[in-house]
C-alpha cells in the first residue's frame, strides 16, 4: 500500500510538473503576443492619424519606424520580416505571432491612385469633371488645372476632406483642349507627399449666338485673384440663362448649359448667381417665381416656391447673415388706389429651412408712390417708370443691422427691420413734405457742402458730386462707405439715353447719419462716356485683397464690334485700369452682374 501510494505520489508529481511547465509556456507566449499586439496597435495608431511612414531602420535590438510626426520602436524578435512595396505606397510588417500589418508608406509613382475620370458628370457643365481617387493613406488632395499660357491661368485648390477614397470635382477646364490636371497627395496640413497627372480632353462649347470677348488690358500680377462669374441671361430675358466664368485671358473656364437640365431648362436668373455660405449658388428664377439652390455642376439642390406665399420673383435674392433669404418681389394682390396692380415694390425675408415667410416690407409705406415721371421716351416696357412700376426695387443688401435697397426710380435708401426709413440718397426734386427729413444733403469730394439748389434738386451735377440715377448693386465696404452702380438713367431728368450724352459710374458715398449728409468720395465712368454706359442692369464689387473695385456696365454698352458690356477693374486711388474685358453680344445684353471669385468655394 505504501509503495503503491508512493508510486502514486511519484506519478502524481511527474504529471504535475509538465502541466506547470505547459502553463508557464502559454503565459510566456501570451505575453509575447500581447506585446506584439501593442506594437501593432502603435503602428496602426500612427496610420489612423493620417501619418505616412517615411522609412524604417533595423538596429541590433529594435526596428525604428519613422513616420511624418514621430517614430515607433519594435523589438527585432517581435518581427519576422518587413516587405517593401513602394509601387503601392505600402510597407508590410510580418510579426512573430504570424500577423501582418500593411503600413502606408512613402513610395514611387501615384498613378494607381486614380480610379475613374468622368467628364461633365451632370450633363450641364462641359468644362467640369470628377476624378475618383483612392489614396494610400488618409490625407488631402490638391487639384491643379494647368494654364495654357502661364501661372496666371492655373487654378489650384486644396480640398478639406481627408478620407482615403474621394470623388474630386475638377473645375476650370478649357474648352476644346487636352487639359493637364495634377492631383497632389498631401498630409493633413497640405504638405505634398507625391503627385500624379491626368489628361482630360474637352470638346468645343456647343452654344449659338454667344458673346465674343476681347481683353483690352490685363496687368495680371496686380489683379484681384479669381475668375469673373458672368450672369448672362442669354439672348433675352425670356431665354434660359447661361452663367459662365471667364479668366484674365478671355477664356471661358466654367459654364452651365442649363437648357439640357430637366429642372432648369427655362431658368431665367435675373441678377444671377450668388455664392452661399455652403459653397452652392443661390438665385431667383423669374420664369417660375422660385428661389433655387444650384451646385457647381449645375444640379438643382433645392427650390422654394414664391407663388405659394403670394409673391412673384422680381430681381434679387441674397443670403442674410442669419441664414435667411432676402428677396425683392412683387406681391400678387398689391394694388394701386385705382385698383390696378402695382409691381416690384415689396421685399420679403424667407426662412429657407421651413420655407416660411419671416417678414414683409412694402416700399409703398416707406417711399412716395406719387413721385414718378413717364419715361417712355427713354426705355420701353417695364424698364420705364409708370404708376404701377413706380419703384422698381432691383437690389437688397444688409447694412449692419439695417437694410439698404436700390430703388431704380427713387434712389438708394436704408431702413431698419421694422420698416422705418433711416435715410434716402436721391435728387430732392418731387419728394413730398413728409419725406424731406429722410433726404441726405450732398457734400462734394473735397468735403464742401453742396449749396447749389439745382444740384441738390438733381437738375444738374457739380464738380465732385452727383446723385446716383437708376442705381443698382449697393455694396457695403469695410470702411462703412457704400459703393453703388450709378446707371445714369434719366440723369438730371433728361432723356440722355437717346441724345448721346449718357454715361454710367461707379461711385463711393460716405453717409453721416448724425449730420444727415452724403459725401461723394470718388467716382469713375464719366470719362468713358458711351463706352461705359449701361441703361439698366450692371454691377460693382469691392475686391477685398487688393482694395480694387470692379465696374461692370452690362447692357447696351458700346464696344469695338457692337454693343454688350465691360468688366473693368480699377485702382480707386489712381483710377488706373488694372484689367478690362470687352464683351460684345448679338442681343447687346452682356450680363446682369459680374462677380470676381475663386472658382472653388473655400469650404470644399
Amino acid at each position: 500500500m505504501e509503495i503503491i501510494l508512493k508510486r502514486g505520489r511519484t506519478v502524481l508529481v511527474m504529471l504535475v510538473l509538465p502541466l506547470l511547465l505547459l502553463v508557464a509556456c502559454k503565459k510566456d507566449k501570451t505575453a509575447e503576443s500581447s506585446k506584439e499586439g501593442t506594437y501593432e496597435a502603435s503602428l496602426e495608431s500612427m496610420t489612423e492619424k493620417g501619418n505616412l511612414l517615411l522609412n524604417y531602420v533595423k538596429g541590433d535590438k529594435v526596428y525604428t519606424f519613422n513616420f511624418e510626426t514621430g517614430a515607433v520602436e519594435v523589438p527585432v524578435q517581435s518581427i519576422l520580416s518587413v516587405e517593401d512595396h513602394p509601387d503601392q505606397w505600402a510597407t508590410v510588417v510580418n510579426f512573430a505571432d504570424k500577423k501582418s500589418l500593411s503600413v502606408p508608406s512613402k513610395g514611387n509613382a501615384l498613378d494607381f491612385m486614380v480610379k475613374k475620370v468622368t467628364l461633365d458628370p451632370s450633363g450641364y457643365n462641359p468644362l467640369a469633371a470628377t476624378v475618383e481617387v483612392f489614396m494610400p493613406a488618409r490625407g488631402r488632395i490638391k487639384v491643379i488645372i494647368q494654364s495654357k499660357t502661364g501661372k496666371n491661368g492655373t487654378i489650384e485648390h486644396l480640398f478639406t476632406a481627408s478620407n482615403n477614397r474621394q470623388i474630386i470635382p475638377v473645375l476650370g477646364l478649357y474648352a476644346n483642349y487636352n487639359n493637364q490636371v495634377d492631383l497632389v497627395f498631401t498630409d493633413m496640413n497640405g504638405k505634398e507627399r507625391g503627385r500624379t497627372q491626368v489628361s482630360i480632353q474637352t470638346a468645343p462649347l456647343k452654344v449659338s449666338a454667344f458673346p465674343t470677348f476681347e481683353v483690352i488690358t490685363a496687368q495680371k500680377d496686380r489683379m484681384e485673384p479669381g475668375l469673373d462669374l458672368v450672369s448672362y441671361s442669354g439672348q433675352s430675358e425670356l431665354d434660359t440663362s447661361c452663367p459662365y466664368m471667364i479668366d484674365s485671358d478671355g477664356e471661358i473656364r466654367w459654364i452651365l448649359l442649363l437648357k439640357q437640365s430637366p429642372d432648369l431648362k427655362r431658368f431665367t436668373e435675373m441678377i444671377g448667381f450668388k455664392r452661399l455660405k455652403n459653397g452652392n449658388f443661390l438665385s431667383g428664377d423669374k420664369d417660375a417665381s422660385r428661389i433655387v439652390e444650384v451646385d457647381m455642376m449645375g444640379n438643382l439642390i433645392k427650390q422654394w416656391d414664391l407663388n405659394k406665399l403670394g409673391y412673384t420673383f422680381h430681381h434679387e435674392v441674397t443670403e442674410a447673415a442669419n441664414g435667411n433669404f432676402l428677396v425683392t418681389v412683387s406681391k400678387s394682390d398689391a394694388r394701386l388706389v385705382n385698383g390696378k396692380p402695382r409691381i416690384n415694390d415689396h421685399i420679403i425675408e424667407l426662412n429657407p429651412t421651413s420655407g416660411t415667410l419671416v417678414k414683409e416690407w412694402d416700399l409703398a409705406t416707406m417711399l412716395d408712390t406719387s413721385r414718378y415721371e413717364i419715361h417712355t421716351d427713354v426705355l420701353p416696357g417695364d424698364n420705364a417708370q409708370t404708376a404701377s412700376n413706380w419703384a422698381h426695387n432691383n437690389s437688397i443688401a444688409e447694412l449692419g443691422t439695417d437694410l439698404m435697397a436700390t430703388v431704380r426710380f427713387q434712389g438708394l435708401m436704408s431702413f431698419n427691420k421694422d420698416g422705418n426709413v433711416k435715410w434716402i440718397i436721391s435728387p430732392h426734386k418731387n419728394w413730398g413734405t413728409a419725406y424731406q427729413k429722410y433726404l441726405l444733403s450732398p457734400v462734394d469730394e473735397s468735403g464742401r457742402a453742396v449749396i447749389d439748389p439745382k444740384v441738390i434738386s438733381g437738375e444738374t451735377g457739380a464738380s465732385g458730386f452727383d446723385w446716383a440715377w437708376g442705381p443698382h448693386t449697393p455694396v457695403l465696404m469695410p470702411n462703412g462707405h457704400i459703393l453703388v452702380f450709378d446707371n445714369g438713367y434719366y440723369r438730371h431728368f433728361q432723356p440722355n439715353y437717346i441724345n448721346g450724352s449718357s454715361y454710367s459710374r461707379v461711385v463711393e458715398y460716405k453717409v453721416d447719419e448724425a449730420l444727415r449728409t452724403v459725401q461723394q468720395v470718388w467716382s469713375y465712368g464719366q470719362e468713358r462716356g458711351a463706352n461705359g454706359f449701361a441703361s439698366a442692369r450692371s454691377s460693382v464689387q469691392y475686391l477685398a485683397q487688393t482694395g480694387h473695385v470692379l465696374f461692370c456696365p452690362g447692357v447696351n454698352t458700346k464696344t469695338k464690334n457692337g454693343f454688350g458690356g465691360r468688366i473693368v477693374e480699377i485702382n480707386p486711388g489712381t483710377k488706373e485700369v488694372i484689367f478690362e474685358l470687352e464683351i460684345t453680344d448679338p442681343s447687346a445684353s452682356a450680363f446682369h452682374r459680374v462677380t470676381r471669385m475663386e472658382i472653388y468655394p473655400g469650404n470644399l
